[in-house]
């Protein structure tokens, strides 16, 4: 494909201009992997000694994001649940641009080697933390429909609707190449009853809008359901007051229907 080697020839150039400042350069994601669509971005991480930035640059008609990392950044991510979903598979399938002293060579092979036993029950934990900041937007969720403010409903249940996705990508433990592939990924390891609530909450199925945010509210009671025992204390109390108000607003609109 034309677009496909247009945008590998635009991140060697550049990884070749990068090089003198770097201690190594990997393309990640679509391009790397032999996926990409005219349209992908360009994404290259650059390990430095120090500091951290990202920068996008529009080259030839492309978008290339920069994204400047530590080494120490760069492995902390194989240690952080919500980055590991995304991380490990990018750098299994990663094309090393630049690596004079074997740095990312290193790095990629610990990807390749990675298992969620390396973050163990930190990831239900994780996903469960997570709920319990979420609680507010179900509540929001449901004040805003009962005022009629369908705005601001649309508002929290889009946050509900990806947030809650990467809760479940970390429960699920999964491994993604790609951003791209983990809500079809969640879908899939979740079942029907998630895959169409999300379907219905982002919108797929054209339902009307209160219909979608009671979708949304009821991914949140399934998430509740299956990491309920993984909280204690008021985590657990926040989150099943939650999953019962948004179990309620399920009921109310199948009642008037």
């Amino acid at each position: 494909m034309h677009h496909s080697s247009h945008a590998l020839a635009i991140a060697e150039r550049l990884a070749a201009d990068l090089a003198p400042d770097a201690l190594g350069i990997a393309l990640l994601g679509s391009v790397a992997q032999g996926t990409d669509h005219p349209h992908s971005d360009i994404d290259l991480f650059v390990a430095l000694e120090a500091g951290a930035e990202n920068e996008i640059r529009h080259i030839e008609g492309r978008m290339v994001t920069l994204s400047r990392k530590t080494l120490a950044d760069l492995e902390g991510a194989f240690t952080s649940p919500w980055e590991a979903v995304v991380a490990v598979g990018a750098w299994r399938r990663a094309r090393l641009l630049h690596d004079p002293a074997g740095h990312l060579a290193r790095l990629q092979t610990r990807a390749r080697a990675w298992t969620w036993e390396a973050i163990g029950t930190g990831a239900d934990r994780w996903a469960a933390r997570e709920l319990v900041g979420l609680a507010e937007e179900v509540h929001k969720t449901c004040g805003m429909l009962a005022r009629d403010r369908a705005r601001s409903a649309a508002a929290n249940r889009a946050i509900l609707v990806l947030q809650l996705g990467y809760a479940m990508s970390v429960a699920n433990r999964l491994v993604c190449d790609s951003e791209n592939d983990l809500w079809d990924a969640v879908a899939a390891a979740e079942g029907p009853a998630w895959a169409g609530a999300w379907d219905d909450a982002a919108g797929i199925t054209g339902c009307d809008h209160r219909a979608g945010c009671v979708a949304a509210l009821e991914l949140y009671r399934l998430a509740a359901a299956r990491l309920d025992t993984h909280l204690d204390g008021d985590d657990h109390d926040i989150v099943r007051t939650a999953a019962t108000l948004a179990a309620k607003a399920r009921t109310s609109v199948e009642r008037h229907r």
